[in-house]
């Protein structure tokens, strides 16, 4: 079982570059990517995003790339930034406008600033090497912390069990406890525990009262939940309706039997805290 939540970092390095990568993900009912980068990737976006998913498969999930070059390079076109000098020294010169050597030079630059080029090989090797290596350390840490929402759900789950243990301990007990109910009212009508009327009123409040079947299928989603959680794959959506055909059960058990009301809250209560912990896994 995987979490939504992590963060990973790798840095790859070769003779002429070092690439940092930061990525951190969150809970998203989809997958959703964002790449930023102090650098040009366009062209490398589609094969970062295939990566992504090889190792992601939901979560929002936000990467910011650091490209350093180790050998020094012009950022403008000098032959350019010379050109455009002397092309805006013209046209001052004809509208008549005194401009500072700074106000020159800044408007040169911003027009002289080379143009992204190509991923060179050796770039493309360190970008989807640190990539990668980032999201192995994602991937890594969200397992992490989806083995403390396993954790956390089985201690959860320990507790509802012995709740309905409980509850199962006292059926009986409250059942026998209405059926006194109806007889003693049946002896203040001088009607006798045989009489047909008498039966019917039993059979009819100890069927409307009867939580087997309730009890059997909550049993059946707490088994199917304790599989869904040791399962490597995509369970999150599973897990969340598990859950609430649980919640459903325990509810119409609870209206059946109010006499169980504070048990049935206390496990309402656990389910509720589970959806919550279920709701960041993947």
């Amino acid at each position: 079982m995987q979490s939504m939540t992590g963060v990973g970092k790798f840095v790859f390095e070769n003779e002429k570059w070092t690439v940092t990568v930061f990525v951190k993900s969150v809970n998203s009912k989809g997958l959703d990517i964002f790449v930023k980068s102090n650098y040009n990737l366009s062209s490398a976006e589609l094969n970062i995003r295939k990566l992504v998913r090889e190792f992601i498969t939901r979560g929002t999930v936000n990467m910011h790339i650091d490209i350093a070059p180790k050998i020094a390079s012009s950022p403008v076109d000098l032959k350019k930034i010379f050109l455009n000098v002397e092309i805006i020294k013209l046209v001052a010169k004809e509208l008549g406008l005194e401009l500072t050597d700074d106000t020159i030079l800044q408007t040169a630059w911003r027009y002289s600033e080379k143009t992204a080029e190509e991923l060179s090989p050796d770039l493309e090797e360190c970008l989807y090497s640190a990539v990668r290596g980032a999201l192995e350390d994602l991937v890594k840490s969200r397992k992490e912390e989806g083995k403390h929402i396993k954790e956390d759900t089985m201690a959860r789950l320990q507790k509802i069990e012995n709740l309905l243990i409980e509850i199962e301990r006292q059926k009986d007990k409250v059942l026998n406890s209405v059926k006194s109910r109806v007889l003693e009212k049946a002896k203040d009508l001088n009607l006798p525990e045989e009489h047909p009327t008498v039966l019917n009123e039993i059979t009819f409040i100890l069927s409307r009262m009867d939580v087997d079947e309730e009890l059997t299928r909550f049993k059946a989603h707490m088994h199917r939940l304790k599989e869904l959680i040791n399962f490597e794959g995509e369970v999150g959506r599973k897990l969340d309706f598990t859950l609430q055909e649980m919640h459903r059960e325990i509810n119409t058990l609870g209206n059946k039997m109010p006499e169980f009301s504070q048990l049935v809250v206390e496990i309402k209560s656990e389910i509720d805290r589970l959806k919550q912990q279920v709701a960041n896994v993947e």
